[in-house]
């Protein structure tokens, strides 16, 4: 676990180095900064704008990180044959993208929680405290998911396509209910039965698409979190396992 932890932190460090981190960061604080003068522009709709674009940079910037340095970080690493420095010593295959998984799950977090941060300080509403991190958590839960579906789709394909695939399942997950009605609509029976099966295989986002005012103002059901919690994670943890059974088999030679 020491070994997976020191790789995490040297991940870290290295990813926190690289302009595209920089960039994200920066782009996300004018888009912060922008939503501020929008909801400006209205007093009434102030708070409106402010949180629905804002927690929709939040998720885009921890998503940012997910798809482009998830889809390359492991190829990068083989190409350069860095990890097979690593791996001479005693560093398993499952240690070793643990470990680089868990270096962008600290990027991905303090990111997500500075950003949220910023929007909070900017909201100044309190009463909203306890809705504010359950939603900031389902962003985050979400990200990791996407992390770890890049991981995977990144050993078997090109990085490109990880990327495009990862976010392909992000906006399916999201579209999934929208999806279900109009096949319905068709009223056939052997599409329907295939969208049942592809409704289970594909990761429910919509079901925890929280990041929006009416979510915020109103509150969220707390019978939902525990499921939430537990789905996202089943989920990323199950993708994650797949990616290390999938880069133990990888010929990186």
């Amino acid at each position: 676990m020491k070994s997976i932890f020191i790789l995490a932190k040297i991940t870290f460090q290295e990813m926190i180095r690289e302009k595209f981190f920089i960039i994200v960061i920066f782009a996300s604080l004018i888009l912060l900064a922008i939503s501020l003068l929008l909801g400006s522009l209205s007093f009434a709709e102030q708070k409106r704008i402010l949180i629905d674009l804002g927690f929709a940079v939040v998720e885009l910037s921890g998503l940012g990180i997910a798809l482009f340095s998830g889809a390359f970080l492991i190829t990068k690493e083989i190409e350069k044959q860095t990890c097979l420095l690593l791996l001479s010593k005693p560093l398993s295959r499952g240690q070793f993208l643990v470990g680089k998984w868990l270096g962008l799950v600290f990027l991905i977090t303090i990111t997500v929680v500075l950003l949220a941060s910023g929007l909070f300080l900017l909201l100044q509403q309190f009463e909203y405290f306890a809705s504010f991190i359950v939603i900031t958590i389902s962003i985050w839960l979400k990200v990791l998911v996407l992390l770890s579906l890049v991981f995977l789709v990144s050993g078997l394909v090109r990085p490109i396509f990880s990327l495009l695939f990862g976010l392909t399942v992000y906006l399916l997950g999201h579209w999934l209910n929208d999806l279900e009605f109009f096949v319905n609509k068709t009223k056939d029976e052997s599409l329907i039965n295939f969208f049942k099966f592809f409704h289970e295989v594909i990761p429910q986002f919509y079901r925890f698409n929280w990041k929006a005012y009416t979510f915020l103002e109103k509150g969220i059901d707390v019978s939902q979190v525990a499921p939430m919690s537990f789905y996202l994670s089943t989920w990323s943890v199950f993708l994650l396992t797949l990616a290390v059974v999938v880069f133990r088999r990888k010929d990186i030679v």
